[in-house]
């Protein structure tokens, strides 16, 4: 994720299906992209690249091998004026969902991944906004205009559904704004945002490997040792246009 929160004080707007998914587990968020201030129409045009379906092949591979009942599914992401192709995932405890964020990150050498675990306790929120009707287009230049420009949307069967995570009530006006202007339903999910990663790219990947690592000799598992396996970077090939 090239822009994923580049201040731990930054919000992220995360789109996907909350009717599909219960709140008990957590969210994985990354992105295939590594370019820089790409426009929205180039983030829309890279969800039929192979970038874009190499991605979501292996994100779908290791989340099969790591999660109960594991979901994959491409987005939008929002970088203040620009935007990127991303992806989330969802149906994994806390974690695997972490190493399996590490392994993205790593994978398509990103900055930065988040891992959103749900907790009754917890001190940070994701606003959760379905939204009737509309496209990415619109609901992109709706977010910007009420200060929410970071983020991803995700278009699903006639509605748009984003994800607003918040680590304090700067932007609960924006977010209520956004929810009421386009008559949108808002629910809040209470618990922790984990950001992993750097600013500096190699420094990031240096940080991914030594979470992999960890978690591999804990759990005695060894996904990483096929990141760079011609197998998955094949993935997607057969992968039909969007």
């Amino acid at each position: 994720m090239n822009s994923v929160c580049r201040r731990v004080g930054c919000s992220l707007l995360l789109a996907l299906s909350l009717a599909s998914h219960g709140h008990a587990q957590s969210f994985v968020f990354a992105s295939a992209n590594t370019r820089a201030q790409i426009s929205d129409d180039a983030a829309r045009a890279s969800q039929n690249s192979f970038e874009q379906q190499n991605f979501l092949a292996v994100a779908r591979y290791l989340a099969a091998r790591l999660c109960h009942a594991p979901r994959v599914e491409a987005s939008q992401g929002l970088d203040g004026p620009g935007a990127e192709n991303s992806a989330m995932v969802t149906g994994c405890k806390s974690e695997p969902a972490a190493y399996l964020g590490e392994l993205l990150g790593r994978y398509a050498h990103q900055k930065w991944i988040l891992v959103f675990i749900p907790a009754a306790s917890g001190r940070e929120r994701m606003f959760v906004i379905t939204l009737r009707g509309g496209d990415s287009e619109q609901v992109a230049r709706q977010m910007r205009q009420r200060g929410l420009s970071e983020g991803t949307i995700l278009e699903q069967e006639g509605r748009v559904i984003t994800y607003i995570w918040v680590k304090d009530r700067s932007l609960d006006v924006g977010v209520h704004a956004f929810a009421e202007a386009g008559h949108g339903e808002i629910r809040e999910i209470a618990g922790e945002g984990m950001l992993i990663g750097d600013d500096d790219r190699a420094q990031a990947q240096r940080t991914f490997t030594k979470k992999i690592f960890a978690y591999e000799r804990a759990h005695k598992v060894r996904l990483s040792v096929q990141l760079w396996s011609r197998r998955l970077h094949d993935m997607g090939l057969d992968a039909p246009s969007r």
